[in-house]
């Protein structure tokens, strides 16, 4: 009886020191990772929860991640367009002159700064080109490669489908521009100046006729039109950058938001998980000694 009753005792004795263990072992492992657990078991019945909130984390910094590089492209966008409306500018300046021998010479520069303008190039994609990244936007490098075309319009080689980015569940962004969009008024322009100085009544000269005069005097109020259309088009791509921005700024608020929401439920009370370890700590001290108590226990003192 007292050899099964010892057994006994030896082995209650080291399932306590084994448990024991696995209490400083869990304790030790959440003071460390400062986690309540390593896996979805550890969180119980919140598992499902859990699942669900990572999930929307993780689409979230997707949505967020796109944003960002819808916005790198915005601004990419944003510096062609003022690099256009430079160019506008210049050719408004070029035509207000009564020099003949100056007009071309500007226009042909402005022609040279808007095209450059158009053909910008962003992360391997054109910022006015649409969809398409195989050809230029305008297939014009000089002024003179308009004069063949029958129109203005023939320039443009792009597709007609502005870029857009996914930035939430049901939210759509598009965030280009199309070339002839922003440039399709001043290409006209130039057509007509450079079908005019090589026409009837060209080239222009110093001083200029009176038929020249007159068309200048009329391509005066054609580019200043053209300009206030562009200068509304700045004005959009300028509110979708802050609607970009404003949906980015979103997603960092959502994301601060599930990642204290996660930690709710993963994360672990430092105080309490010290205080934990101290108190498994010292039930595997009581555990092992009384498990050394017992292993010593003989029946040799008692037939002495």
């Amino acid at each position: 009886m007292t050899r099964i009753s010892t057994f006994a005792a030896n082995q209650s004795a080291l399932a306590d020191l084994m448990k024991a263990q696995r209490s400083v072992f869990e304790s030790q492992k959440q003071l460390i990772t400062g986690k309540r657990a390593t896996d979805l078991k550890g969180v119980g019945h919140e598992a499902e929860t859990l699942q669900a909130t990572r999930a929307a984390q993780a689409r979230s910094m997707a949505y967020e991640q796109a944003g960002i590089r819808a916005a790198a492209r915005l601004e990419a966008q944003d510096t062609a367009l003022n690099n256009l409306t430079d160019a506008a500018n210049d050719l408004r300046t070029a035509v207000t002159t009564k020099d003949g021998n100056y007009v071309m010479h500007e226009v042909r520069e402005a022609f040279y700064k808007v095209a450059n303008a158009l053909n910008t190039r962003h992360a391997g994609s054109y910022i006015f080109g649409g969809t398409r990244s195989d050809v230029l936007p305008v297939n014009a490098e000089k002024l003179d490669d308009l004069l063949p075309m029958g129109a203005a319009s023939d320039a443009f080689q792009h597709n007609d489908r502005r870029p857009t980015v996914q930035m939430d569940t049901h939210i759509t962004v598009e965030v280009g521009l199309l070339a002839n969009e922003v440039g399709g008024e001043l290409m006209d322009s130039f057509k007509r100046i450079v079908d005019f100085e090589n026409g009837v009544n060209g080239p222009f000269v110093q001083p200029m006729t009176s038929a020249q005069e007159t068309f200048i005097l009329n391509e005066v109020s054609q580019i200043i039109s053209a300009m206030d259309n562009l200068f509304t088009k700045v004005g959009e791509a300028g509110a979708t950058a802050a609607h970009v921005d404003t949906l980015i700024a979103s997603h960092e608020d959502r994301q601060t938001f599930l990642d204290r929401f996660i930690g709710e439920m993963e994360d672990v009370d430092m105080a309490d998980a010290a205080t934990r370890f101290q108190q498994a700590q010292t039930a595997l001290d009581v555990s092992a000694r009384t498990f050394s108590s017992l292993s010593q226990v003989s029946l040799l003192p008692f037939l002495r």
